[in-house]
């Protein structure tokens, strides 16, 4: 899925109005397995009776993560938007790499 938004991402800063279309479409292709993925994980592994503290405190550390990237963003988007979308996209695609480590790494743990 981070793969895909990053592709999204990077199509979007072609900055035109076709690509944008399909960008914005592809981007909620992406998006909607990891939120799905994120609340089966979530479920999955927090003990029931702190499971409803999990959800929230997770949906906080997002909101936080959210307006900290928007502060970011900003000045970025303002300065050269295509930039602003190229960053999101590495970033996106830096999320993948990182994923993929953690994966790998704890599927040898549980060998």
């Amino acid at each position: 899925s981070a793969l895909v938004q990053a592709a999204a991402l990077a199509l979007a800063a072609t900055g035109r109005p076709v690509a944008l279309l399909v960008a914005a479409l592809v981007l909620g292709v992406g998006e909607g397995p990891q939120l799905t993925s994120l609340f089966a994980v979530r479920h999955r592994e927090a003990p029931e009776h702190l499971r409803g503290q999990i959800f929230t405190t997770g949906a906080s550390l997002k909101v936080t993560a959210f307006a900290l990237g928007v502060a970011v963003a900003g000045p970025l988007a303002s300065w050269s938007l295509p930039g602003a979308l190229l960053t999101a996209a590495g970033t996106a695609a830096g999320a993948a790499f990182v994923g993929q480590s953690v994966g790998r790494r704890a599927g040898r743990e549980s060998i």
